[in-house]
């Protein structure tokens, strides 16, 4: 949230509790045209929270509330004829415009309500020349001094507010053009040393080339996670299915043209954090890898996956249709690469590794993350 829109949420609130209490105050008192004015400005001003808050239209509750801010306050000088001390809010107004508008839609309002206010002045002094405001000059001179001062402020508040801001925006454009080419060149070193692992495996024996080409595999999935990195604007989260696809793609073309496979996303939406999504690329890896060696079904082998989130637990789930039955004991005591790089990503998530048979190997993950 910018700094308008905080200013703007804060000016509703803010213009929500007077009306309130000058509803309140003028029905105590029995003035109810007052009462009535500021009731309605109550109203537009709840009305303009709405379309600001539930429908998202900034520029629009902007003018609203400027508006709100000079309309009621001029009707309430012109109809008390200047005879109470509503006049003293004008020199605030400069303040709203600036804050909310654009600097050449501010100046023309603060035009605008000067020469207002100067015209009610004249018409004032010609249709009630015994007005009280006519026969103190002082202080109209102390409102006229206090209205430039605080005009001035505004004016050089939004110059000043305008240029941090471009400064900023320019750091973090430049920030952010450095990110993606970190992570550019990052996912190409990567895939440099995985295409030395495949250079190696040729020529080698079936036993070395399963080895490298794994090697290959593991140090792919994390290029995966930089490459998306560098390609999206966020570059604190990424979208867990998007990076399944990506990593199924890359496996089943090394491993899976011989089979039949099927994989099924059952969560698209959950994001996680770089940290996170490279430990989960090692996990997933390991895992679809093994079932794509190791599990077979006459019908096809099919394999699915979902990550959930219930409060700041995650719960990550695996499971394929194998139909080979895998014992638990030499689920939980196998020693192999995999399953420690597995066992290793988990321990890295602070979180907990199930994993067991049930009409096909099943593995669930649970961590947590705020």
């Amino acid at each position: 949230m910018d700094h308008r829109k905080i200013l703007l949420y804060g000016f509703h609130f803010n213009f929500i509790f007077i009306f309130s209490l000058a509803v309140s105050r003028d029905l105590y008192f029995g003035n109810l045209f007052n009462a009535s004015v500021n009731f309605s400005a109550l109203f537009i001003t709840t009305l303009s929270y709405y379309l600001l808050h539930f429908k998202q239209k900034v520029s629009l509750a902007s003018n609203i509330i400027v508006a709100i801010a000079i309309i009621p306050l001029y009707i309430l000088i012109y109809f008390n004829h200047f005879g109470n001390m509503v006049i003293i809010y004008v020199i605030f107004l400069p303040l709203a415009a600036f804050f909310l508008l654009e600097f050449k839609k501010a100046l023309f309002v603060n035009f605008y309500m000067y020469v207002l206010l100067a015209t009610m002045l004249y018409h004032i002094s010609i249709v009630n020349p015994q007005a009280p405001i006519l026969h103190n000059p002082l202080a109209l001179i102390n409102i006229g001094f206090a209205s430039i001062l605080i005009l001035f402020f505004g004016i050089f508040y939004h110059l000043a507010i305008d240029a941090s801001l471009s400064a900023l925006i320019h750091s973090n454009r430049q920030k952010d053009i450095l990110l993606k080419e970190v992570h550019h060149r990052v996912k190409n070193n990567l895939n440099v040393i995985a295409s030395i692992l495949g250079l190696q495996a040729l020529g080698k024996n079936d036993e070395t080339k399963e080895e490298l080409y794994r090697s290959k595999s593991r140090i792919e999935s994390i290029a995966i996670v930089h490459e998306m990195l560098y390609k999206q604007n966020d570059f604190e989260e990424i979208v867990f299915n998007d990076y399944v696809i990506k990593l199924e793609e890359l496996i089943l073309s090394m491993y899976g043209e011989k089979k039949e496979v099927g994989v099924v996303k059952e969560n698209s939406n959950l994001t996680l954090p770089l940290d996170i999504m490279l430990q989960f690329g090692l996990i997933i890896n390991e895992i679809i890898t093994n079932s794509l060696k190791h599990a077979h079904n006459k019908n096809g082998l099919k394999i699915w996956i979902s990550l959930e989130k219930k409060d700041d637990e995650f719960c990550f789930s695996y499971r394929d249709n194998g139909e080979e039955f895998l014992n638990e004991k030499v689920l939980q005591n196998s020693s192999g690469l995999g399953f420690k790089l597995i066992n290793l990503s988990v321990k890295q998530l602070d979180g907990s590794l199930e994993k067991y048979y049930d009409s096909g190997l099943h593995y669930k993950v649970r961590f947590k993350h705020a």
